[in-house]
């Protein structure tokens, strides 16, 4: 393969890659010859079949020159003498050229004229390209694709000629041909590599940054550039800018334009361009670029597209923090962004002291204007971590973020350790019933009777809101300190003074009346410390199972018997088993409410337990189970019913 065969398919490649358009001249480098041909001086005539594939004569005997470094077709054209006068004889070459009527097509090629020393430098010679149809070997009807003075292009060296055509019907062969019209006896010529192809334009571009990202959002003073690359078939362009406030509605105005520029748009520096024209793109402003491409066969096509540029503004990232208790017991805390017109990252993080470095994240990343992270508990430590930023335009508004820790102690409306002491008495057994007021939330409640001298006689702890003791001394000074918490808030408390008196009046059922007094007490810090530090670790919970086995009411009663009574808490209608190693005779067992009413309850003893039926008709609720025995020993047991 010759070098010039190299050159071809190396063309040939690059074309394809580039997305031109095919050539509709097949051998158009007369570079694929028969090397065995008979007579190159006359290559292209019939007497010389497939010597040059794709071409013939039309006329005279063109030759082939140039083999093999260069193959080339040569022509001459002269007045030949007749009798009488001269008459114009010219050789010419003719190929397949499947011309589309209303088409655009690019013509080039490489020509050179009288390189045979014989030549006529008049204006009237001619070179000529035509599409043609014949009919009979005889032509048809024609066009004049190119045609130029022979003086033009006198000498040895090669002109390159570039010209655009469009057919005003279809034809089907390209005729080439030298014509002289002068006095001297001939002019020549020599063509090669002729390139035929449909022209037509597609308009397409983007803008982009430096690092080549496709945007259509720019910072103020970024570079902002203008990637043509998708366009095809342009000889030339022009840029023009428009511009308007950014969020009107109304007209662009205009701002400046680069003119007509030859070649292809390939990528624009718009930024440096236009400041030649003392504009600068600034912040504020939605821009209009408009683009046009041409070539010779069409005039131009526009395309317009839009960016807008942005002013560097650092976000505002602080946000508003709301801690509540939930019905559950825990802490929710809502956030809401200051500024909402913005990208939202919320992060919840669990660190092992107050801070808002490091830690463990908690649950997944949220996004949004206002979220809530809900579940939380005052034991442990908290920040929120929030950043802004947009996704777009991340140069102009970067990452801001802003962290802050959770409050581990929050109230609620309505919060209370305030409590209510009932009393209610069986023949000479009193109890003194306690009732915690209502919580709108869940809470822990610790209770715990102490004697004058802060002797601890029992306590119960942890999910009752009642309590229940017996066995205290009449007119003796008690008083109950009952503590909530959860994991809203930590433990705070309410004290108070009671005792039970005998009561003369006959008026009084059961011969017994509470008497009730404020206890004057604010805990000092360092009791507070130690008792949250109880209920934080759970320890409280030991502490009260501690009390109930050493200071039990019921053994301070008549009686060191141990009463097991399940299932507890026990379903409507399910019966109760009370187990007792007792040998002393049950007289009565009664469902007690916590307001004191009392119904008598129906059993059958079955050797060391005895079986109580829970009537269906009983509401759900707390209640006290009290046994009466033959000897008047009364035993009184809390029972949950669901």
């Amino acid at each position: 393969m010759n070098f010039k065969n190299i050159l071809l398919l190396f063309f040939t490649i690059v074309s394809v890659n580039l997305g031109l358009g095919q050539n509709l001249v097949q051998n158009g480098d007369f570079s694929n010859y028969n090397t065995n041909c008979n007579n190159y001086s006359s290559a292209f005539t019939t007497n010389n079949a497939n010597c040059v594939p794709s071409w013939n004569s039309f006329s005279g005997s063109p030759s082939l020159h140039g083999v093999p470094s260069n193959p080339h077709a040569w022509m001459w054209s002269g007045a030949i003498q007749t009798n009488p006068g001269f008459r114009t004889h010219y050789e010419s070459i003719q190929t397949p050229a499947a011309f589309e009527q209303g088409k655009c097509y690019t013509v080039s090629f490489k020509v050179k004229t009288g390189d045979q020393g014989i030549q006529d430098i008049s204006d009237n010679g001619t070179i000529n390209l035509r599409a043609v149809n014949f009919q009979n070997g005889n032509i048809l009807n024609e066009q004049t694709v190119f045609s130029n003075t022979i003086g033009t292009y006198l000498g040895n060296n090669w002109h390159t000629v570039t010209t655009t055509f469009t057919p005003n019907t279809n034809y089907s062969r390209l005729l080439v041909n030298p014509l002289y019209t002068g006095n001297a006896k001939q002019a020549e010529m020599a063509i090669d590599d002729i390139v035929i192809e449909e022209k037509n334009l597609v308009v397409d571009f983007h803008f982009e940054d430096t690092a080549a990202k496709i945007k259509d959002t720019f910072c103020e003073g970024e570079t902002i550039l203008l990637n043509g690359s998708a366009s095809q078939g342009e000889l030339n362009y022009f840029v023009d800018a428009w511009r308007r406030p950014t969020g009107s509605i109304g007209s662009f105005q205009y701002v400046s334009g680069l003119g007509w520029t030859s070649g292809q748009i390939q990528t624009v520096n718009l930024t440096t361009l236009f400041a030649g024209n003392n504009v600068n793109f600034e912040a504020g402003y939605e821009y209009e670029i408009k683009v046009a491409i041409g070539n010779g066969c069409i005039g131009w096509l526009p395309l317009t597209k839009r960016f807008t540029v942005l002013a560097n503004v650092a976000l505002d990232s602080n946000f508003t923090m709301n801690a509540s208790c939930a019905g559950d017991g825990t802490i929710t805390v809502q956030v809401t962004a200051t500024n909402s017109n913005a990208y939202q990252w919320w992060g919840l993080f669990e660190t092992s002291i107050s801070t808002t470095n490091g830690g463990t994240q908690v649950g997944p990343i949220q996004g949004g204007t206002t979220v809530n992270f809900t579940g939380l508990s005052r034991t442990k430590n908290y920040y929120i971590k929030h950043g802004v930023w947009k996704d777009a335009d991340e140069n102009c508004y970067p990452w801001q973020e802003t962290r802050k820790i959770v409050p581990n102690s929050v109230s609620w409306a309505g919060y209370t350790t305030d409590f209510t002491i009932g009393l209610t008495s069986i023949g000479n057994q009193v109890s003194v019933n306690l009732q915690a007021n209502a919580n709108p939330v869940s809470v822990y409640h610790g209770w715990e009777v102490y004697d004058v001298n802060h002797n601890v006689i029992s306590g119960f702890c942890c999910n009752s809101d009642v309590a229940s003791f017996q066995g205290l001394w009449i007119n003796t000074w008690y008083y109950v300190k009952h503590g909530i918490w959860n994991d809203c808030k930590e433990w705070q408390e309410t004290r108070r003074y009671f005792r039970v008196q005998i009561q003369e009046s006959e008026n009084n059922i059961g011969g017994f009346i509470l008497e009730t007094k404020e206890y004057p007490y604010e805990p000092d810090s360092n009791y507070t410390k130690e008792i949250n530090e109880l209920v934080n670790s759970g320890a409280i919970h030991e502490v009260y199972e501690e009390y109930e086995r050493e200071t039990s009411f019921d053994d301070r009663a008549t009686s060191k018997e141990k009463i097991e009574m399940y299932p507890n808490p026990i379903q409507m209608g399910q019966t109760l088993t009370i187990a007792t190693s007792s040998n002393d005779g049950i007289q009565k067992i009664e469902l007690v409410e916590l307001s004191g009413k009392s119904r008598p309850l129906s059993f059958v003893k079955q050797k060391d337990m005895v079986l109580v039926e829970i009537d269906t008709r009983v509401y759900k609720g707390m209640y006290f189970i009290r046994i009466i025995k033959n000897s008047g020993e009364v035993i009184t047991q809390q029972l949950a019913i669901q």
